[in-house]
């Protein structure tokens, strides 16, 4: 039986075409962007041959080539060969086929996890739903919409996280006490 508070977030398609970065200044005179990516990576994006515009993916651009610097990607597009050609893009986001962007075996895009039930890993009690996922310091942090209305915050670490199912719209924690 499925929880009413839970259907909207239930049976949702998958989205196909994610965010992966942003345009934020040009590289050179010679059409390159520089691209502060939103995945875990820049090599993440390697494999990605052809970025889009927009999340529909009406409007794309052909990757002719991509390097690293520090934490950036910066592409260079097919058409796009000049500073001035390039400029325009200054500010974009960019979209990519998921198909396209690596990942381990064992890692979810975060736009899957937001709205899987959140269960109690020991006893299979609901215990809420993944609100957002929050990035960037030493492991990432599940924001669990508790029934009461309340969040709490699970680091996404074995020690909690005991499996994730993607096709069961579930991740089953094993909370510590004081957690909620």
């Amino acid at each position: 039986m499925i929880r009413g508070d839970l259907a909207p977030y239930l049976f949702v398609k998958m989205i196909q075409y994610l965010e992966i970065g942003k345009i934020v200044t040009t590289h050179g005179v010679n059409g390159e962007v520089k691209v502060y990516i939103s995945a875990d990576s820049p090599e993440s994006l390697y494999h990605v041959k052809r970025v889009y515009l927009n999340a529909s993916a009406t409007v794309g651009l052909d990757v002719v080539s991509h390097r690293k610097v520090k934490n950036m990607l910066l592409l260079r597009f097919d058409g796009i060969s000049s500073i001035e050609d390039a400029h325009g893009l200054i500010g974009k986001t960019l979209w990519a086929d998921r198909n396209e962007i690596r990942k381990d075996k064992d890692s979810f895009f975060i736009v899957d996890l937001i709205g899987l039930e959140v269960v109690h890993a020991t006893t299979g009690e609901h215990i809420g739903v993944i609100g957002d996922v929050l990035s960037g310091g030493v492991q990432d942090l599940y924001s669990v919409k508790l029934d009461s209305g309340k969040s709490c915050l699970v680091p996404a670490v074995p020690a909690f996280v005991k499996k994730t199912s993607l096709e069961e719209n579930k991740v089953w924690i094993e909370p510590i006490k004081g957690l909620f």
